[in-house]
């Protein structure tokens, strides 16, 4: 069905405030339940309840599952209601008047599972219910919720039978039609009134759509199965098989046409306000999920326009996380976001050499560049070290007309620094790799080997030269 993320468009989406009428991701609505007050993720932008939607937007339309539903049937569970319904239907050959009985305990269990199969199948819950899970005391109730569902559509067309024959059938076919709306409402809903309300019904069909009379075409073929499987068998197989093979097959189709009907719920999970079986992400321990909420929360409220909120959100997490690479990223991005002047004037020196420091100095160039193309100039460096760190970090990706700009004049502006051989020798490698003023590099080279020589970049130096030394056109 395929319902992808607000926020990330490749993401099919796991959760839906129905408030915002947004869609979130897993990235949006990080960890698992759990990780969450009361089990209840809440939107960041309402903080209404979040609606899991991951079983019923991964579904596949209803038609492209047929041989899922026949597979679901031969599971354990779908089985051992069959093989009850076939052992019942030999013992009750030799029970006499108690065999009415035993036709009816059978009908009440088998009618109990196949409305759980409607039920967890449209909850989301793709494998079949085991026979136990059937035992919870409600055979007897639903079974009896069926019976006066068959008694008052039998009433509905005696009291029909007035008007003529004419009416009986259009009776007969509406109710062929909305038969299995009935049996879906009464397995969502349990409730007998609900399921015999037509206005309910007709309004079911409705959420459905069109697919609603697939599926009847389709429950309707399957459910008239044994009566052409008997024929086929008659003759072929001893005869005290027979009952036991129609009552095994009657089952097995029931249970086919069961999944079928809860499927298609399964596909319109939301509208119909079915309660979906959660399907979870991997649970996260504290420190993980507040750093992921966090960079989640900030996402969505930047998008949202709403940056001071965002902003609050990282600097709390930050506090808990100082050495965060992403959310360090994340904050230095958002101060960008909403051309926080002041902020970036006085963090964003700090939230670079915070990224060196890190081993990140390839994100602290990525940053630098960021901050030149939204505020139209570099930010204000004043620490050396940094200022060399940055330009060799722009260096090895390239950028080596800001590389040249951080480092060109740093001999003048700071001649105590402790590294300037090692300046002086990218300061050459830019001029000669960015620019071909090889005339530049071989002065800068000269120099270091001069002022320096025993410096432990003297080997690199000697290395260019040479280089350097062999490009050079012979002269005559």
């Amino acid at each position: 069905m395929g319902e992808s993320c607000h926020y990330h468009s490749s993401a099919d989406s796991t959760w839906h405030c129905q408030s915002c009428q947004k869609n979130y991701c897993g990235d949006c609505v990080p960890g698992a339940a759990d990780n969450y007050h009361k089990s209840t993720p809440k939107c960041v932008l309402c903080n209404q309840r979040l609606s899991n939607v991951g079983a019923s937007n991964k579904a596949k339309p209803f038609w492209q599952m047929g041989p899922f539903y026949f597979r679901y049937a031969i599971s354990p569970g779908p089985l051992t209601i069959s093989g009850i319904s076939a052992v019942s239907a030999i013992a009750m050959t030799g029970l006499g008047f108690l065999s009415i009985f035993v036709l009816v305990a059978v009908m009440a269990v088998v009618i109990r599972y196949n409305l759980l199969v409607i039920e967890k199948l449209a909850g989301g819950q793709l494998e079949a219910p085991t026979f136990s899970d059937a035992q919870d005391g409600r055979s007897a109730a639903m079974f009896a919720k069926v019976i006066g569902m068959i008694l008052v559509a039998g009433g509905g067309g005696v009291l029909l039978a007035g008007l003529g024959q004419g009416a009986v059938q259009v009776y007969s076919i509406a109710l062929s039609l909305l038969a299995p709306a009935a049996m879906i409402v009464l397995a969502l809903e349990h409730s007998m009134r609900a399921a015999v309300n037509p206005l309910k019904l007709l309004h079911f069909t409705l959420i459905i759509g069109w697919p609603y009379w697939l599926l009847w075409l389709s429950t309707s073929a399957v459910s008239a199965a044994p009566a052409y499987l008997l024929p086929v068998v008659a003759g072929k197989v001893p005869n005290w098989m027979l009952l036991p093979l129609l009552a095994f097959a009657t089952s097995y189709f029931s249970v086919v046409t069961s999944a079928m009907m809860g499927y298609i719920c399964l596909t319109r999970q939301q509208k119909l306000g079915v309660t979906a079986l959660l399907q979870d992400e991997e649970f996260l321990e504290e420190r993980e999920f507040d750093r992921r909420k966090a960079l989640a929360d900030a996402l969505i409220l930047l998008r949202e326009g709403r940056g001071e909120e965002a902003r609050k959100s990282l600097v709390t997490a930050l506090r808990q996380h100082p050495n965060d690479i992403p959310l360090n990223e994340r904050y230095y991005r958002l101060l960008l976001a909403i051309d926080d002047k002041k902020a970036l004037r006085e963090l964003g020196p700090h939230l670079l050499e915070r990224f060196v420091s890190l081993n990140q100095p390839h994100k602290a160039a990525e940053m630098y560049l960021a901050t030149i193309q939204a505020q139209g100039q570099p930010p204000v460096i004043d620490k050396s070290r940094l200022r060399h760190q940055l330009a060799e970090a722009l260096y090895r990706q390239r950028q080596f007309k800001p590389a040249l700009a951080l480092i060109n004049n740093l001999h003048k502006e700071d001649a105590d620094y402790m590294r300037l051989d090692a300046a002086y020798l990218l300061l050459a490698k830019i001029y000669m790799d960015g620019f071909n003023r090889t005339d530049n590099s071989r002065k800068l080279l000269a120099f270091v080997r001069q002022k320096f020589p025993d410096s432990a970049v003297i080997a690199e130096v000697k290395q260019l030269q040479a280089i350097l030394a062999a490009e050079t056109p012979a002269t005559t």
